[in-house]
């Protein structure tokens, strides 16, 4: 491929700077631009101002939608495989929720979903609009408010575009799956486009008695009101049954029996249903200045059916099992108004981004139950059935948070060579909780935290950066201590300095990280009143990370991660001081290759091949009084490839995942969840 006069590393830096200062305003920003097949130049969920990654002290990784397709993923679970210091964790009963474990740190099931928090614990999720994916390592409570210091993961959707396209896809695969996905836009008038993305999947499952539905649809429209707004609408709908299952319980005997084992009963079905709805209106005040107004509305709310283990008898195979029936929901509102600036002031072009944000959240639930007969883990009999009276209510809560925050950051261009990052957030959380079973309030308390963060970046060459930073995060504690009060919000701060680098013209991109990550204020029980919580504990989390994304000549692109991070208790009155953190491996590293055959005999064939590595890590965090009751779940590579044809537009790929059979277990709440066995996934799509 022949170059053009003056390409160079210098050269593309200042186009790619020009496309910075000079964005068509006509777009709204909600999702970065620059992606070359795997390899991203901008991102904005480190910034909410799109910045060049190269320009921002922080480390943030893309999986963009070509590395998504080339996989052929269906499930969120998958999405990080290809992310360093990034281990998924299992959903509620076996949801396709959004769980991550990040540079050591359980994240829960918190993440963003087009910058906007997503409580995710109960929501249901696709990957049918998703447009990328983007990982902020480390503590993010600037821009984000209450998360744990991992990070934070963003899921960008499709938005309209302003071209007609039609794209329908079916997929069958192994367990007897079948999915259907369309993506159909167009634009209805000048400055309205429509888009719908819809799923349709059916499938039982590698594990026994297991199977599930769901029926997805996200409409999405964008409307130029005149030359200086635009607004952005998009909603999604979930309808969901599935098989509540939560895998196996959390001991070493359950990694004897085969994945396929299943502890619940096959009339345990969920009747789920989740809706997300946003809106992004944005206005030029000026060339340098805009106001945005973000509002976000989710609701899941849902019919549970769990046949569930509770426990397991002394023998460490006899299950004990309880029949719930449960109403559960969970909503969330927020609203950020925000003012977004690139100008520049004494010379210095700032990158600059404040707002006010408002949220309220809650959760409810009813749990009635009933026992269920024990079962065998080694030789289970199904077969036992509640019965249609659950007459004992076992607790029912609403629970709901109200918080008001005001954040600000700025990215500081000091020179050609020096960019200083910095940012704060204040945050005033309100959290009440009431019984309904004892018609009483059990929590009325607020919460308060600063969040600061900063950061220097030096560029001694046009293809280089160098940085350190500081950032913080904090989460609201439900725990409470003996006197009643509630413990004060868990903290978490970051120490990082990292290496980022471009080769031949921006194809290849190097992100070399090192940090240190402490956990403070985490809740431990009290050692004089068990029932109770002190606020003892100190976690700690080290590592080094490296993340590299490839075009280096046409048709070929990789992507390859690798982590070494130990994460360990450091201080508690409960727990094992140095023991590992559960789910965090000490290696682990992924390599994901792929070639498009662009010309020859081979002229639309794509052919990919991975691999997945995941060392050995603790399955249970160790205690002081009896540490040897810990056990490591195994390590594990996994080898996936993908061979696919495309011409006329169509296009054809079959995907095949864990094919050398490896054991694989994620965490998910104190259960194990195994993870699918060999298996196969046949696509066609058309494009019209």
């Amino acid at each position: 491929m022949a170059k053009e006069a003056g390409d160079g590393p210098a050269n593309e830096r200042q186009r790619n700077k020009d496309r910075q200062e000079t964005l068509d305003s006509s777009e709204i920003l909600v999702t970065g631009r620059m992606v070359n097949d795997y390899v991203a130049s901008d991102a904005l969920t480190g910034t909410k101002n799109a910045a060049l990654l190269m320009d921002t002290p922080s480390t943030v990784v893309v999986v963009s939608e070509e590395l998504i397709e080339d996989r052929g993923l269906v499930r969120l679970d998958q999405a990080l495989d290809t992310v360093s210091g990034a281990q998924p964790k299992a959903g509620y009963g076996g949801t396709q929720n959004f769980g991550t474990f990040l540079r050591g740190f359980d994240l829960g099931q918190v993440t963003l979903r087009d910058g906007f928090r997503d409580p995710g614990f109960y929501s249901l999720r696709n990957t049918a609009n998703v447009e990328r994916f983007e990982v902020l390592k480390g503590p993010a409570s600037v821009l984000y408010g209450a998360i744990n210091p991992g990070g934070i993961v963003n899921t960008i959707t499709k938005q309209p575009k302003d071209e007609a396209h039609l794209d329908a896809v079916a997929i069958l695969g192994s367990f007897d799956f079948y999915r259907a996905e369309i993506d159909a836009g167009t634009p209805l008038t000048q400055g309205i486009n429509l888009r719908l993305n819809a799923a349709y999947e059916d499938s039982d499952s590698y594990r026994d008695l297991v199977e599930s539905r769901s029926l997805f649809v996200a409409p999405a429209v964008s409307l130029q009101l005149g030359d200086k707004t635009r607004w952005l609408v998009r909603g999604e709908y979930t309808d969901s049954q599935f098989t509540w299952d939560i895998g196996l319980p959390r001991i070493a005997n359950s990694l004897r029996v085969p994945v396929s084992r299943f502890l619940g009963e096959e009339d345990g079905i969920n009747d789920v249903q989740s809706y997300f709805v946003s809106s992004l209106l944005e206005h030029d005040i000026s060339s340098d200045w805009r106001i945005r107004q973000n509002i976000s509305y989710s609701r899941t709310s849902g019919e549970y059916n769990l046949r569930s283990f509770y426990a397991v008898d002394a023998d460490d195979r006899t299950v004990l099992r309880v029949a719930y029936d449960t109403d559960e929901s969970q909503f969330g509102f927020i609203a950020q108004h925000e003012v977004i600036g690139d100008f520049r002031l004494a010379g210095i072009r700032n990158q600059f981004a404040a707002g006010l944000e408002h949220y309220t959240t809650g959760q409810e639930f009813a749990f009635e139950f009933q026992n269920l007969d024990n079962i065998d883990l080694f030789t289970p009999v199904y077969g036992a059935v509640a019965g249609d009276q659950f007459a004992f209510p076992l607790f029912s809560s609403d629970n709901d948070r109200d918080g008001t925050a005001l954040y600000a950051q700025n990215l500081m261009h000091l020179s050609d060579s020096f960019k200083l990052l910095a940012g704060i957030r204040q945050e005033w959380i309100d959290n009440r909780d009431y019984d309904r079973l004892a018609d009483a309030e059990t929590r009325n308390n607020s919460d308060k935290a600063t969040s600061p963060q900063i950061g220097l970046l030096f560029q001694p060459a046009e293809n280089t950066s160098l940085f350190g930073s500081y950032s913080s995060s904090f989460t609201p504690s439900s725990a409470r201590q003996a006197d009643g009060t509630f413990l004060d919000p868990e903290t978490g701060e970051q120490f990082e300095i990292g290496w980022k680098q471009v080769w031949l013209n921006g194809r290849i991109t190097l992100s070399l990280a090192g940090f240190e990550i402490t956990k403070s204020n985490v809740a431990t029980p009290d050692p004089d009143n068990p029932a109770f919580n002190v606020q003892s504990g100190k976690q700690r989390s080290r590592g080094v990370e490296m993340d590299i994304a490839a075009n280096p000549v046409p048709g070929l692109a990789i992507t390859f991660a690798a982590a070494h991070i130990d994460a360990e208790v450091t201080e508690d009155s409960r727990f094992l001081i140095g023991a590992a953190l559960p789910g965090a491996p000490k290696w682990s590293g992924s390599l994901w290759s792929r070639y498009r055959f662009e010309q020859g005999p081979l002229d639309g064939f794509t052919f990919g091949l991975g691999l997945f590595y995941s060392g050995k890590r603790e399955a249970l965090l160790r205690t002081q009084a009896a540490p040897a009751d810990g056990f490591l779940l195994p390590s594990y590579t996994r080898l996936d490839a993908m061979v696919g044809y495309e011409k006329n537009g169509w296009r054809v790929q079959v995907n095949a995942g864990n094919l050398t059979n490896e054991k694989i277990y994620l965490l998910s709440g104190t259960a194990l969840m195994p993870q699918a066995s060999r298996n196969f996934a046949f696509r066609v799509g058309r494009s019209f």
